[in-house]
């Protein structure tokens, strides 16, 4: 049995080279029983680069809607680019728009190219530098910086379970690919207010990363709730310069429940002023099933905790991973996947995904 948590894990990341069973010992915790921990000291994410970058993404959410539009998912099979939430009716309306981005990679042709492939792999569809100077010099610094983390983030993750880096690394494509995205999450108005339900106005909905190891992000403001395992919303603190990083279900899953996938939301109510996030996950191979290691397929590991999503449980349920890979990121833009999976989107509302 696990411990509950009331607040969530700050982290000195430095402590990893001056003081490692301390540093271990915070990490374990965090991994382990809270699924989410707040890095401070982290090398290349200094406050004053995360001050360059919210400046670059509140100019480019200043831009004029048409000019957004033009850069839309909807141009894109990849779902890379510009869109919003705001305006789309039903349960995933949310107060937030944002840009997607990924590797650049050329679109997949062929007339039986897969719908999940078509949705992982394209270009990005990048301002122009005119328009939006150093702009994608910065994000792609940014990008980089990630990957390097997440690298090191792999090998601290591996110590603690004591396998062998190579097991970890075994999941992941030479070729790095990656998700990422600018979030500018809108701030709380007097009908925002009135419209919330049960202390709740919707940023985004409640939910786990069906499809990552674990996902980093970098935050201007609070708003970010996590839950704990009593079902009791806990605020992510805002630290300047600090990474949030939190576990994922496939790795969660890889270790039979050892460290722990957390329900987390992004609560409008609790954002006073424009508030924006540019999360990255390091992408694992799509054709890899991932199933309990072998140390810890007995279950000991696992942690009772409040249940997820069922769309989630659906989710994880399908069991080949590059269709599921399909349906998570299809999940995520109901409103242009309709226009262009519509075949495939029927098929995720018919099966409770949507």
């Amino acid at each position: 049995m696990k411990r509950d948590f009331t607040g969530i894990p700050i982290v000195d990341f430095s402590l990893s080279h001056s003081d490692p069973p301390k540093y271990y010992e915070q990490l374990r915790f965090a991994l382990e029983d809270v699924g989410f921990v707040v890095f401070v000291n982290v090398p290349g994410f200094e406050d004053a680069f995360q001050k360059k970058l919210f400046a670059r993404a509140e100019y480019l959410f200043s831009k004029p809607q048409a000019w957004k539009d033009a850069l839309g998912t909807q141009h894109l099979y990849a779902l890379r680019g510009y869109f919003r939430a705001d305006d789309i009716s039903g349960p995933h309306k949310a107060y937030a728009e944002a840009f997607r981005f990924g590797p650049d990679l050329p679109v997949p042709v062929g007339e039986d190219v897969p719908f999940w492939l078509k949705l992982h792999q394209g270009p990005n569809q990048w301002p122009d530098e005119e328009e939006l100077p150093r702009f994608r010099e910065l994000m792609e610094t940014l990008f980089n910086r990630y990957h390097a983390l997440n690298i090191a983030l792999n090998a601290h993750i591996c110590h603690i379970l004591d396998i062998p880096e190579a097991v970890m690394g075994s999941y992941f494509p030479d070729a790095t690919e990656f998700n990422s995205a600018i979030w500018h999450y809108l701030p709380l108005t007097p009908e925002i207010r009135a419209a919330a339900q049960d202390g709740f106005a919707q940023g985004m909905h409640e939910h786990r990363d069906p499809s990552t190891f674990v996902t980093c992000l970098i935050q201007s403001r609070p708003g970010l709730e996590v839950q704990n395992h009593a079902g009791e919303w806990v605020d992510v603190p805002m630290i300047e310069g600090g990474v949030v990083c939190n576990i994922g279900m496939q790795l969660m899953k890889l270790t039979g429940g050892k460290l722990v996938a957390t329900t987390h939301r992004v609560n409008t109510l609790k954002i006073e002023e424009d508030r924006y996030t540019i999360p990255y996950v390091l992408s694992t191979k799509l054709d890899k099933k991932v199933a309990p290691l072998p140390q810890f397929a007995n279950g000991y590991s696992a942690k009772d905790h409040a249940a997820p999503n069922p769309k989630i449980l659906k989710l994880m349920g399908i069991d080949d991973p590059l269709e599921r890979s399909g349906y998570a990121r299809l999940s995520l833009f109901p409103a242009v996947g309709q226009r262009l999976y519509p075949q495939e989107f029927q098929r995720a509302h018919n099966l409770g995904l949507l």
